[in-house]
């Protein structure tokens, strides 16, 4: 008799925008997750552009209330085995999380939480004590959550056993057609991908390039991503006007995938000096492997579970641009030592952090999962 497939319900998003929860659905659906278990995808977008995530917009309210209405739907005429959301660390975020969740159980289905944030107890410990008692509600009656690096268990400690919490690290879809390098002879350039916004580290790379300015020209500085903050591009462009950088700073903006990957493939260092609050691991460091760079990043969150230090490249101080601008320069030196890192960190993508091998770490959780409850 063959074996009873699981059936999951999951709740996130897809692109665009792209940004890290909708880049890590695209990767899971792409794996053999989907064809193991019998998947449905709720996908709850509601932004088209990532400076409209976090703000309140009335048409987000009519968006949600048919999300709900169709899992409502799906909940009503399937029997599955679990439902999985990822859960948010802003209140409006979590509200709408917590109601998308709480549906699920109403129609008795365990619910997974999945963190791509970090400091929920923070988050928990700050809120008015209604928002307490909905946050320790929905991790205490989980029957399990994800989060994404070792370092980052203590985000559910509180409210579950260890044993139903799991780490999973994220992956990535390769880009199995590599451009070919078209690099600029005597130019060494520095590439900085992701959001754009000030705890991620922009201003920090921007002062370390007004300091490396001073001593030599011979290193460039590029920039790609979309601006979280108008006035922080209006400030970003300020400082390098003011420094008399321009020639050696470029701000691509959003770019394309094809752009993304020729860019990264013509630099020589990515760089992701983040201090952001609710970083988890870094999402670009992984990309920036795959395509045979080294990297230079912060310890924040659970980073150095990617980036072990001197192998894939190096870590720095938080907020720190001379410890940064001392890094890039002692791999701008060095063209051998950037090789011999971005050689190792090509083997760790291929061999970790794949679409693949995301998909089969999300599949062990779940069979964990409905081997405990008998299923």
């Amino acid at each position: 008799m063959a074996q009873k497939r699981i059936k999951i319900l999951m709740i996130g998003y897809l692109p665009p925008p792209f940004f890290g929860p909708s880049t890590t659905y695209t990767a899971l659906l792409r794996s053999e997750f989907p064809q193991r278990f019998d998947v449905t995808f709720l996908d709850i977008t509601v932004a088209k552009h990532v400076r409209d995530l976090e703000h309140f917009r009335i048409g987000k309210l009519f968006k949600m209330l048919r999300f709900l209405l169709r899992e409502c739907w799906l909940l009503a005429t399937h029997r599955f085995d679990f439902a999985c959301a990822l859960v948010s660390v802003n209140r409006n975020a979590f509200i709408k999380d917590a109601a998308l969740l709480g549906l699920a159980r109403a129609f008795g289905v365990p619910t997974v939480l999945y963190a791509h944030g970090n400091n929920i107890p923070d988050f928990h410990d700050r809120s008015k004590p209604w928002m307490q008692r909905l946050i320790a509600h929905t991790c205490r009656q989980a029957a399990g959550a994800i989060v994404l690096g070792e370092s980052l268990r203590f985000n559910f400690d509180r409210w579950l056993p260890q044993e139903r919490i799991f780490v999973v690290p994220t992956g990535f879809v390769p880009m199995y057609a590599i451009p070919t390098a078209s690099k600029q002879p005597g130019v060494v350039t520095v590439v900085y991908l992701g959001l754009m916004l000030r705890e991620k580290g922009v201003f920090v790379l921007l002062e370390a390039a007004d300091r490396i300015a001073k001593q030599r020209r011979d290193i460039r500085f590029t920039f790609m991503g979309a601006w979280f903050h108008a006035e922080e591009e209006v400030a970003a462009r300020q400082f390098v006007a003011d420094h008399q950088i321009g020639s050696q700073v470029t701000f691509l903006g959003p770019v394309s995938n094809e752009v993304k990957w020729q860019t990264l493939v013509n630099s020589d260092i990515l760089t992701f000096p983040t201090f952001y609050y609710y970083e988890t691991m870094g999402a670009v460091l992984p990309e920036a492997m795959q395509a045979r760079l080294p990297v230079i990043a912060t310890r924040r969150a659970s980073i150095p579970e990617i980036v072990e230090e001197g192998v894939h490249g190096l870590l720095i101080n938080e907020q720190d641009s001379a410890d940064l601008a001392a890094k890039i320069l002692k791999l701008a030196d060095d063209p051998a030592l950037r090789e011999k890192m971005g050689a190792a960190g090509r083997i760790r993508f291929d061999s970790y952090y794949t679409h693949e091998h995301y998909g089969r770490r999300m599949i062990g959780v779940f069979e964990q999962l409905a081997a405990r409850r008998g299923r």
